[in-house]
């Protein structure tokens, strides 16, 4: 069972996703259907409705996260509703941060194969990545700045200051960022690698 396109704008509407997040998510999804296409030709077996739809949600409440509720920044229509229910994410999740929060509600929803995989984004988690639906999210994600696709290079240049948590040191995040071009090299080995034959040949 997956969600329709509609139940997605739904669950944006209900957690008052703000419009750069779903714009964000949107890319994403579009790199990771890409990336997916590409590594199923290679005879990869991938679950191409779960990647979509884990891109499609894995900022749902990002709002939780936000340095600061910047309404310039946001570049939309804020209503007082919009404003009521982000301060309400933001003191509920405050301790876990989006990820968990997105993956906290989405196993509420019984969701729980899409939770799993939403959790793996964390910057933090690349040493966890096991599956190709977790390594094509985690990767795809950290390629878009924003909406705009970006060098991994790039993006960490930017994101130093988003993902330098509290307490951690600067040598830990750049030997994260070591692994996540691992993980590029890993992906476009993939890629390059003559196509697996399937069980019909």
């Amino acid at each position: 069972m997956h969600y329709t396109p509609e139940e997605i704008v739904a669950l944006y509407k209900k957690y008052h996703t703000p419009r750069n997040v779903i714009k964000h998510m949107v890319k994403v999804a579009k790199y990771a259907k890409k990336l997916t296409k590409k590594l199923s030709k290679k005879g990869h077996k991938i679950n191409k409705k779960l990647v979509e739809e884990a891109a499609l949600l894995h900022d749902l409440v990002r709002v939780c996260d936000f340095r600061e509720l910047s309404l310039k920044k946001l570049k939309q229509t804020v209503t007082s509703e919009d404003l009521k229910q982000w301060l309400h994410l933001r003191e509920k999740y405050k301790t876990i941060g989006h990820v968990k929060a997105a993956a906290q509600i989405l196993n509420k929803l019984g969701r729980r194969k899409l939770a799993s995989l939403i959790k793996k984004h964390d910057f933090f988690e690349v040493d966890n990545l096991k599956t190709w639906e977790e390594k094509i999210l985690y990767y795809a994600d950290k390629r878009v700045d924003g909406y705009r696709m970006v060098s991994l290079k790039r993006r960490f240049k930017k994101g130093k200051k988003r993902n330098l948590r509290p307490g951690e040191s600067l040598r830990k995040l750049q030997a994260i960022e070591k692994k996540v071009f691992k993980l590029e090299q890993e992906i476009k080995q993939a890629l390059k690698a003559p196509t697996k034959p399937t069980a019909n040949h």
